[in-house]
């Protein structure tokens, strides 16, 4: 009989020892040690390209028209949204959210400052493909508040709205939850969120209605991450998920209807 030498180790049962182990998960069901918050950086560069997209045909005097207007094609506006507009474009809900104001730095400076300071430590604790849903899910949210604010009178249905607030607001909101469901001491983040409405509200050509629509949105998703059972917990979150898209396609779709255009 052969015998293997002393301190060899057969690679194939490595394999098969390591299978065998427990994934080892995050209280929120992210893999552990899933690695750096790509999507968080990712969305933080497509955000500053556009920006400088935005900016570089005013900044050289229209001399490099070959680039598009972002700003023109993808701010929302409900009208864009509205059953009676000739032009229906409903994709702006969400392109508005990687664009900012090209005249006001401060603007794009906030939001992604925001970003990578909540996105950078919530992204590994949710994991990957719950972090873009919530992203995703606030700016719908952030555009769908604008749009029933149009239905009852308190927006114009042509004014134009653009930046991430909505998902940064998202995000504020489901920091609150994922602390509060973990225990972690909430005042700071209440304070946050308290100051940044009050600014919504109280300064001029702020969207109050993107704002607190992606606050709802973002408590929403994480409700739906943080209770979910651990045992399928996949499944669990899916269906939380897809009834949630489910909600805001209905109120995106009566909205469609009822947007009051002269």
């Amino acid at each position: 009989m052969v015998e293997a030498p002393v301190g060899f180790q057969c690679p194939v049962c490595i394999d098969e020892a390591r299978r065998r182990l427990p994934t080892q998960r995050t209280a929120f069901g992210a893999r552990a040690g899933s690695g750096r918050p790509t999507v968080t950086y990712s969305v933080i560069a497509i955000c500053v390209v556009v920006y400088i997209i935005q900016i570089l045909p005013v900044s050289a005097g229209q001399l490099l028209s070959p680039l598009p207007d972002l700003t023109e094609l993808w701010a929302y506006a409900p009208a864009y949204t509205s059953a009676w507009y000739p032009v229906f474009e409903p994709w702006r809900m969400l392109t508005s959210a990687v664009l900012h104001h090209p005249g006001n730095a401060m603007h794009i400076a906030f939001n992604m400052l925001a970003l990578w300071f909540v996105g950078r430590s919530m992204e590994p604790e949710i994991g990957r493909s719950r972090f873009i849903a919530l992203l995703v899910l606030s700016a719908w949210g952030g555009s769908l508040a604008i749009l029933l604010s149009s239905v009852v009178g308190l927006s114009s249905p042509f004014g134009p709205t653009v930046g991430a607030s909505g998902a940064v607001f998202g995000l504020f909101g489901a920091l609150f939850i994922l602390m509060r469901s973990s225990g972690s001491e909430t005042g700071g983040i209440v304070a946050l969120v308290v100051i940044n409405m009050a600014v919504s509200f109280l300064v001029p050509n702020i969207s109050w209605q993107g704002h607190l629509g992606g606050l709802i949105t973002g408590v929403l998703v994480a409700l739906i991450i943080a209770k979910s059972p651990r045992r399928n917990r996949v499944l669990w979150t899916s269906v939380g998920f897809s009834g949630l898209i489910l909600g805001l396609l209905g109120l995106t779709l009566a909205g469609i209807q009822l947007v009051p255009l002269p």
